[in-house]
């Protein structure tokens, strides 16, 4: 009977507001450059600069996340958003962060590794993707 009350109790101090449903990860951005066409290698070399800040921001936002939320844990997804400056189209990839990275940034253990593993991935796939 007390294990009855004490269950009640404790379920009872949980209220539905409690349980946030959570919202995807987002990054959003707003540039033109991968819309327009990439005949020179200059258009070329814009993309690549412009990705790699892209992938700088990305991080920035998921150690961000992660400070904010210290419970994170497993495989995770964020969802890249790039809009064009009129907001009249978009492209949205979403960039896999794997469980051996979010452990890596929670305790610092091979953080290095796999922060330049990290920045490089999602480099590679956001190229790959657009």
């Amino acid at each position: 009977m007390k294990q009855i009350v004490c269950l009640i109790v404790l379920m009872s101090s949980f209220s539905y507001g409690q349980f946030t449903f959570h919202e995807p990860y987002q990054v959003q951005i707003t540039s033109d450059v991968p819309y327009e066409s990439l005949q020179t290698e200059i258009d070329q070399m814009r993309l690549s600069l412009e990705v790699q800040e892209w992938c700088v921001e990305i991080l920035k936002y998921w150690l961000s996340e992660m400070q904010k939320t210290p419970f994170i844990s497993g495989d995770q997804k964020i969802n890249f958003i790039i809009h064009d400056s009129s907001r009249s189209r978009k492209i949205t990839i979403p960039i896999f962060v794997r469980e051996k990275t979010v452990k890596a940034f929670k305790t610092e253990e091979g953080f290095q590794e796999q922060y330049m593993d990290f920045i490089s991935d999602t480099y590679e796939w956001i190229l790959r993707n657009l």
